[in-house]
């Protein structure tokens, strides 16, 4: 939106920002999910809500290296979906938690983590969830813009129905501008929010968005093993990074034809830091292109049956080409698997000294 929409609007606040200040995007630098707070909580009560992280836990995410922190947020803890009203319930917890991780100087990233693919693409969904972000916006825009992000949803899908997608993200951005003028907001493409839905995309007409994408790839090495994936990779286990015809040769006896042939074309792709560096390189062409800033918002590696040394290798790869990209980045996730994955002992928090160290973080 224009600065002479703004002020005919009346909603002018301060300056608005023909692009995003380089201290937000350093903010943006390093990060992680937390996954379970306010989505698929453990308990759904007010004792979990108050005290799921700790003051000593965010601290101790502040002095390992973390910037920030992507926030999900489930739509049914945020927002009834019949109606697009506010749950006050949670927001109260909600807020708390927001207030309480910038106090800690991490900023956070406002995520609507939607995982409902079907209802997203109804119109009724469309219209609650625009009705959601007005009202939600005229609030948020109360918090320091310096330390609250806010995203649009999760990993919107709309396959072969892209437009629908790029006319709601204008919906989504039209109103929260309105209300909250100076607030960085996170864009996404279509298509899982992933790298070739993001090439799709054409940038909202407003410098201050980053845009997001989500990256798990190579696919048979980073889900390998995953029981609620597709059915070529549950059966995958030991996959090595980098690969090789030669290095995935010994496990390919005795799978199952589908699985077989995805480990096989896995091996002949050679996945190695090049490969890798280049299916980035669609992203940053398109950013450059463009001239918007980038953030890889969702990363990491399924761990129970991937090698250690692969893992750190993939991890580290992945680390340095967003950095050498200056993209920055939340891995998946702080209190989940296939990230940082931290674990309370007596007490305290820790976390997987293998992803941390492969990050430029600091190790438990």
């Amino acid at each position: 939106m224009t600065t002479l929409a703004l002020l005919a609007l009346g909603v002018m606040h301060g300056p608005v920002l023909e692009a995003v200040p380089p201290a937000r995007l350093e903010r943006l630098s390093k990060g992680a999910n937390v996954c379970r707070w306010f989505r698929y909580p453990a308990n759904d009560n007010v004792g979990h809500y108050m005290a799921y992280i700790t003051d000593p836990e965010m601290k101790a995410m502040r002095a390992m290296g973390l910037r920030h922190v992507r926030l999900t947020l489930h739509p049914q803890h945020i927002f009834d979906t019949r109606t697009g009203d506010i749950v006050e319930s949670k927001w109260m917890h909600i807020m708390n938690a927001v207030d309480r991780f910038i106090a800690h100087d991490l900023a956070v990233l406002f995520d609507i983590h939607n995982e409902d693919q079907a209802a997203i693409q109804t119109k009724a969904w469309q219209d609650n969830f625009v009705k959601f972000w007005d009202t939600a916006s005229k609030r948020l825009a109360a918090k320091n813009p310096e330390m609250l992000f806010l995203e649009f949803v999760n990993e919107p899908v709309f396959d072969n129905r892209e437009a629908e997608w790029f006319a709601l993200q204008e919906r989504l951005h039209a109103v929260i501008r309105k209300n909250a003028p100076n607030h960085t907001l996170m864009g996404t493409g279509p298509n899982w929010g992933g790298i070739d839905g993001l090439r799709k995309l054409t940038p909202l007409k407003d410098g201050n968005v980053v845009y997001s994408f989500h990256c798990y790839e190579p696919f048979p090495f980073t889900h390998q093993g995953a029981t609620w994936s597709s059915e070529n990779v549950k059966p995958l286990r030991n996959v090595p990074y980098p690969s090789s015809p030669e290095a995935v040769a010994p496990l390919l006896a005795g799978l199952p034809q589908d699985a077989r042939e995805t480990l096989a074309w896995y091996g002949e792709e050679r996945w190695g830091r090049k490969k890798l560096s280049e299916r980035f390189g669609q992203a940053i062409e398109w950013g450059k292109k463009h001239g918007v800033p980038l953030y890889c918002g969702e990363f990491g590696v399924f761990p129970p049956y991937a090698p250690e040394a692969s893992r750190a290798a993939w991890f580290k790869d992945f680390g340095e080409i967003l950095a050498e990209n200056k993209v920055g980045w939340a891995v998946w996730g702080w209190d989940e698997g296939f990230g940082l994955n931290r674990q309370m002992k007596d007490g305290k928090p820790v976390w997987d000294a293998v992803v941390a160290r492969s990050l430029g973080l600091k190790a438990p």
